[in-house]
């Protein structure tokens, strides 16, 4: 049973059109009016303020500027670096959260969005119905107090905009107590196949039946997506239990916890270690969340992606070098393991330009490799994958290049040029030139339809 697909979910946002802005916060104070507005956590600015804002989104709009947050209303803490990244992202900032709300078990309910698209609070509260919480790594937002900030939204591709939006210190602020920068090691996907840590039999003993199904219920539900699970011992004490969630998260991607204010919850969990974070709603109205590394937040994201469905378009953070695949490191091939071990991200498909050749390498089992053709007669377009490295994980990942492969440029059929994973051109002379099939796995579904026909026939 997947816990996570909702009868009734929201009907997403149209794209926004002239006047969308100010048409949507002229809603929101209207619901105020008939009493339907944001709970008390949020107290909203003046009604005038915000209209003026949502006016100057909509005029941006018309003279044909790009931001990745337009039509989002949000209500965010009153620290005034999140309130302008928030506006020259496009998002009309309606209202502020309270200091210290969601208090420490609270729950907070998808009505508590009403109007709104997200909010900024600085704790995660104890449960989400209907709402994902995504909680950064501590630092990476601006934030006064305990540095801690949880973008609530309505699914997770939202609130990862929204904390993408405002991601990096305050240069205002003279303290860098609770800023920190993205290492240049910085995972950007959590692979094909993530190691997820759930917790053992004892642990869920000592939940409540319903609690325990929903932990069951969403590990089961990460094993048909692809994640590898694997039982950890986490009851204990205090500090006990977060030595070995700590431990846990040594050899995992991620830890599967649940929500709730116990000392192993990960409400309480992500206070008090250096990790990352996502609180996802289940369909029984209850919640489950899943622990990460520092900065493994796209880890946390694409796990909550893989639960929801909801997935941003781009990674966080949205940086990195472009690689192009070939050959044995396409995903599904032997190799493709050594790009999601450095944290790659597929990005998509790429051609080359009609300048090189694909050649079969005779290495047990066999691979492809590319080179430039000599003459345009010989060459041809190539068909690979596009990943996104972080520039460390591209040198880890040259560094460990087997031979005869080694990293070169290939030039694209758009007309742009990016890293590519290439062959020396001295394993041309004796190997067998497969350019004619633009793709190694179209040369794979060759080998695969005539093997068959050629044993029937040996038969």
């Amino acid at each position: 049973m997947n816990l996570f697909l909702f009868d009734d979910d929201t009907v997403p946002l149209p794209p926004v059109t002239t006047s969308q802005a100010v048409q949507r916060v002229l809603s929101v104070f209207d619901a105020l009016a008939r009493g339907l507005g944001p709970a008390p956590p949020v107290r909203l600015r003046c009604r005038e303020d915000v209209l003026m804002d949502a006016k100057a989104v909509d005029e941006r709009v018309r003279a044909g500027e790009r931001m990745s947050l337009v039509g989002i209303l949000v209500a965010a803490p009153e620290v005034p670096v999140v309130a302008e990244r928030l506006a020259q992202a496009g998002a009309v900032v309606a209202g502020h959260t309270v200091p210290g709300a969601p208090s420490p078990g609270s729950e907070v309910r998808l009505e508590t969005l009403s109007k709104l698209d997200a909010l900024l609070v600085t704790e995660p509260p104890a449960s989400c119905r209907g709402v994902v919480g995504f909680v950064p790594t501590r630092g990476l937002l601006p934030a006064s107090g305990s540095g801690i900030t949880t973008v609530l939204a309505r699914d997770a591709a939202v609130a990862q905009r929204v904390a993408a939006a405002v991601t990096g210190p305050d240069p205002r602020t003279t303290s860098a107590g609770f800023s920190r920068h993205w290492p240049d090691s910085v995972r950007l996907s959590a692979g094909e196949h993530p190691r997820i840590a759930v917790p053992d039999r004892a642990f869920l003993a000592e939940l409540g039946r319903v609690e325990a199904a929903r932990l069951a219920a969403t590990a089961d539900t990460l094993s048909v997506a692809g994640a590898t699970t694997h039982e950890v011992e986490l009851h204990g004490a205090g500090g006990l239990c977060r030595k070995r969630a700590a431990v846990a998260l040594g050899d995992h991607e991620a830890l599967l916890l649940p929500l709730g204010t116990g000392l192993c919850s990960l409400t309480r969990l992500a206070t008090r270690l250096d990790t990352a974070a996502v609180l996802l709603p289940t369909r029984d109205g209850g919640g489950v969340g899943l622990l990460a590394k520092p900065f493994d937040d796209q880890v946390v994201l694409d796990l909550a992606g893989l639960l929801t469905g909801s997935q941003a378009s781009t990674p966080y953070p949205d940086v990195g070098v472009r690689l192009i695949a070939f050959g044995s490191y396409l995903r599904g091939q032997p190799r493709a393991a050594d790009l999601e071990r450095v944290g790659a991200r597929f990005t998509g498909f790429a051609t080359t330009s009609r300048h090189y050749r694909l050649l079969l390498i005779e290495h047990d089992p066999p691979e492809a490799g590319v080179v430039p053709a000599n003459r345009p007669s010989e060459g041809g377009p190539l068909v690979g994958e596009e990943w996104l490295l972080s520039p460390a994980a591209l040198g880890e990942f040259v560094a460990r290049l087997p031979s005869p492969m080694r990293l070169g440029t290939v030039e694209l059929a758009d007309g742009t040029s990016a890293p590519a994973i290439l062959c020396d051109p001295s394993v041309a002379e004796r190997s067998v030139d497969l350019t004619a099939w633009e793709c190694w796995r179209a040369y794979l579904r060759h080998l695969s339809a005539v093997r068959p026909v050629a044993a029937r026939a040996g038969s």
